[in-house]
């Protein structure tokens, strides 16, 4: 995900995905242009959100700008955040989960439980399911929506009521920094997606 700022005014200029990239140069695909123009020569501050480095915000410099395309040159590292935890992407993904886990054992359940996940990001995700779960209970889930099937466990941390089943916000617990990084990447190849089956269906 990348967003493109004015310098001076901080306005937000243009909104889509980084294409290109190498050490001094980007090449953006816009989805939306929220402000004025970009010309060759304009100073702007760019802000790539990215699955190996998290966000990075970089001053650099507008090479050329056309339909939805804008080159930015000249490259300079302003700030490298780790935000990965806010970053989030609706889904709806059924799964069935046949255990429980209790300290580091996992048991089976007297039944399954069959949920559709509604959300993820890198630490958590939200399913409902009929199912009645108690916050600090923990589940055993192979997240198979990433390109390779994910074993997570499940912390309940969220109870919400909705019209026919339940709302679960649920923490990933003590994931690897393998498991972690799949993660993100699936969270922004899934929002790719999305946004290019809307641009399809204008």
């Amino acid at each position: 995900r990348c967003r493109v700022f004015a310098v001076d005014e901080d306005e937000l200029l243009a909104d889509g995905f980084v294409r290109e990239q190498d050490a001094t140069a980007l090449l953006v695909e816009a989805e939306h242009f929220s402000g004025r123009w970009l010309t060759a020569g304009d100073a702007v501050v760019v802000q790539v959100l990215s699955a190996v480095q998290g966000e990075c915000v970089y001053d650099g410099t507008v090479t050329w700008s056309e339909a939805r395309r804008i080159g930015v040159g000249a490259l300079h590292l302003r700030e490298r955040v780790q935000k990965r935890a806010a970053v989030r992407v609706p889904v709806e993904l059924p799964h069935r989960i046949c255990d429980r886990v209790v300290g580091s054992a996992r048991e089976p359940l007297d039944e399954p439980i069959d949920v559709v996940v509604l959300d993820v990001s890198a630490y958590g995700l939200r399913f409902r399911s009929r199912a009645e779960l108690e916050p600090g209970t923990r589940l055993a889930l192979t997240l198979t929506g990433p390109r390779r099937p994910l074993d997570l466990v499940l912390e309940v941390v969220r109870v919400q009521e909705l019209r026919t089943d339940h709302g679960y916000g649920c923490r990933i617990v003590a994931a690897d920094e393998r498991t972690t990084d799949d993660l993100f990447s699936f969270v922004l190849d899934e929002q790719r997606r999305q946004l290019a089956e809307r641009r399809d269906a204008r």
